[in-house]
């Protein structure tokens, strides 16, 4: 909370966390011709103005006049200017530069502090690592003012953390980090360190659109609280709201500007968006054929269908940025040199739309399909896609392509974030209460021993009107139980824009126009539909693509001799660029290898397509490599011994008398049951049983390997290893 003591004189403004230095400053007035000294800002929030080059206007907006702040106004000198242009240092709490491309992070690069400024991507960390490059420093042309630290680059070669930190040609430390690798570089650093840097958090409003892909994000805010508070800032052009207090609760700086971003935007309504998209594409290049196109779509798919649906003499002028996982797997793959897109038509997904600058000119097409919910944009969004342009003249147009689905109506968002914050923290108290809980009610079957927290998170994913499924609750960087935030301000984002913004033709047209935009609206509804043997020609290329990725990957595994050795190549695989269905293959091979034969786990793992046969897969090689002596073995074996024939209901009785006897967990319907026992041996074809003089349908236990393994486990699990941890019920 801020404090009660609340400053507020000629010279100085502090109020809880806010504090704002005057001097005084010669000042021309214009209309008099005199020149007098007024007092300017000097330090806003413990940053340094240039207080003898500008005269920074502000204002307070007012919580409580003279008692609590909502925020500090301040407006930019000229609309072009740079937040360099005003200030040497970066101003701590939370920035609202409401603008793309005013230099918050070139500012903090060249502030004289050590900083760290962690990025959400690795291509904005890249970027701004080589825009950082000292040549001619001691003699080495090719030295970085700002270390890259994040997942490996080809062809891009730094140095260490620690060579790096002691390299004293270098007097300021700049650290560019991707959010994965934050843990790395502060370990290197170490906390006693962290008084000495400036910890900037860019682009925080992405975290909260991908914590649900990326869940250690949300590890950065921990580490960020861990700073001192006039050593920290976090930044974007488009802040929305936070459902964490301790985020509320920092100071905020809103950047304004005299004259507002009015764009000029052609939004298209569509019932088919990849049709409109195809015919949006050669309308263009027929009006404008010297000119480039940025298409914006969040579907690395749906990219490529519209790709192969056009003339071939127009495939040969696409490319697709996208996350480096599909370097080998999508032909049109390509990457930003220098600034420039890299072919005449440029598809982009999320990966570039934030952070990138591109400083040649282009017409914008941005596609949002209700169909896939993952491509849905928020006008703030949009916002950081049209300022991807840093050209001087702006885009040369920007189209909206847009579907929606009016099946979905909602409007009350306080409600739905009260009710997911509610249903967060009864799950919090209920963890943090489990373990009094277990010593007051020792032998409740509800509360085990081998408890763990993953299993209360990951069964914690819940659906809210329509919503992707997140998980509402974390283990922080200290082990506890807490909120997801970021998940819980994505779940209230999803909702407005599912069941507003898209769920009306009208809805997006209106909110853009309120926002000062000048709009015009196309409706279309299409009698075609791009044929599906283009789709399948681009579901069929990109499986051919995974699979000879997997074969080199394989043969690079096959050459190591020890496990030791293959697990090291298959993590420095899964760091390289991967794809997602090989990167869950080879942390799928590092799990097993360990207990199955080489050649006979690829074998197997190639079968495995979805999630479910790998949950299956898992529980039939945990219960084969088991110590004959385990308890869950033995009590298995004598319940449903070799050659036995067992009608249905029998299964489920014997089994319950494991799961809920043993296991203490809840019993089990038919249904439930006997998918699991088959998880544990081999049954026969189907066959007849008299029971009670009818005959039902029966089975006879043929082994107690499911999967047919013509071997011995390589190692075994200790008898004494508790069996819910072991084979995730």
């Amino acid at each position: 909370m801020e404090s009660e003591e609340a400053i507020t004189e000629w010279s100085i403004v502090s109020i809880g966390r806010y504090e704002i230095l005057f001097a005084s400053a010669p000042h021309f007035d214009e209309n008099s011709g005199d020149v007098e000294d007024i007092p300017t800002i000097q330090y806003l929030n413990n940053a340094h103005v240039r207080y003898n080059e500008v005269y920074l206007q502000y204002e307070i907006d007012w919580k409580e006049k003279g008692k609590s702040i909502n925020a500090i106004n301040f407006t930019m000198p000229e609309d072009k200017v740079h937040l360099q242009d005003v200030f040497v240092t970066t101003p701590h709490g939370l920035i609202k530069k409401n603008r793309t491309g005013i230099g918050a992070t070139t500012l903090e690069l060249n502030s004289p502090r050590n900083s760290i400024i962690v990025v959400p991507t690795r291509a904005l960390a890249y970027g701004k690592a080589l825009g950082s490059k000292m040549n001619g420093v001691d003699g080495e042309p090719d030295k970085y003012g700002a270390l890259y630290v994040g997942g490996n680059i080809p062809d891009f070669h730094v140095p260490t953390i620690e060579t790096y930190l002691h390299d004293t040609s270098i007097q300021y430390k700049k650290f560019l980090v991707v959010a994965d690798s934050l843990p790395r570089l502060l370990e290197a650093i170490g906390e006693e360190h962290y008084k000495d840097f400036f910890f900037m958090v860019d682009e925080i409003d992405s975290y909260q659109y991908d914590c649900q892909y990326r869940p250690k994000l949300e590890d950065v805010i921990d580490y960020y609280f861990q700073f001192p508070r006039s050593h920290r800032c976090l930044v974007s052009a488009t802040i929305g709201e936070f459902s964490n207090n301790d985020l509320i609760e920092e100071p905020v700086i809103n950047v304004k500007f005299c004259n507002p971003q009015r764009r000029k935007i052609k939004l298209i309504h569509t019932d088919k968006v990849e049709v409109r998209l195809k015919e949006q594409i050669e309308e263009t290049i027929a009006a404008f054929p010297n000119d480039k196109i940025l298409v914006a779509y969040n579907s690395v798919s749906g990219c490529a269908t519209v790709i192969n649906s056009l003339d071939e003499s127009l495939r040969t002028e696409c490319g697709i940025l996208c996350s480096s996982n599909n370097e080998g797997i999508i032909e049109y793959y390509n990457e930003i040199m220098e600034d420039r897109l890299p072919k005449r038509i440029t598809f982009m997904t999320c990966t570039y739309f934030v952070g990138v600058d591109v400083v040649e000119r282009f017409h914008l097409i941005t596609v949002i399909n209700t169909n896939k919910p993952h491509t849905l944009l928020s006008t703030d969004k949009l916002q950081q896609i049209a300022g991807r342009c840093r050209h001087s003249e702006g885009l040369f147009s920007e189209t909206i392509i847009y579907s929606t689905n009016s099946r979905n109506s909602f409007t009350d968002l306080h409600k739905i974030k009260t009710q997911v914050l509610d249903d967060a923290q009864l799950l919090v108290n209920f963890a943090n209460s489990y373990p009094k809980l277990k010593e007051k009610f020792p032998r409740s079957y509800y509360f085990r021993d081998d408890f763990i927290a993953k299993d209360l998170i990951e069964g914690t994913s819940k659906r809210y009107l329509k919503s992707r499924a997140v998980q509402l609750i974390r283990q922080n960087i200290k082990g506890e139980i807490v909120p997801s935030f970021f998940n819980i301000d994505f779940v209230r984002i999803q909702v407005d824009l599912l069941c507003n913004l898209y769920s009306n033709p009208n809805s997006l047209p209106n909110r853009l126009e309120q926002e000062g935009h000048m709009i015009e609206v196309c409706h279309y509804t299409e009698h075609e539909d791009i044929p599906e043997s283009v789709r399948g020609q681009m579901d069929t290329e990109i499986q051919e693509a995974i699979i000879f990725q997997r074969e080199d990957m394989i043969a690079m595994l096959r050459e190591k001799e020890t496990i030791e050795e293959r697990e090291t190549t298959a993590r420095n695989l899964i760091r390289q660029r991967c794809s997602m269905r090989n990167k869950s293959f080879l942390e799928h091979f590092i799990e097993f290898q360990k207990y199955i034969p080489f050649d006979t786990l690829i074998e197997k793992l190639n079968d495995i397509d979805t999630t479910a046969q790998y949950d299956d897969f898992y529980k039939s090689v945990m219960f084969w490599v088991l110590e004959d002596a385990h308890p869950f073995k033995v009590a298995f074996h004598k319940s449903f011994p070799i050659n036995e024939l067992l009608a249905g209901a029998e299964f489920t009785e014997r089994f319950n008398a494991i799961y809920h006897g043993l296991l203490s967990l809840p019993r089990l319907t038919p249904k439930t049951a006997f998918p699991l026992i088959k998880c544990f041996c081999q049954l026969s074809n189907r066959t007849s049983k008299r029971v009670n003089g009818k005959p039902e349908g029966a089975y006879r236990i043929l082994s107690y390997n499911p999967l047919g393994l013509e071997c011995e486990p390589l190692g075994r699990i200790s008898a004494s290893t508790p069996t819910i941890r072991l084979v995730r019920f």
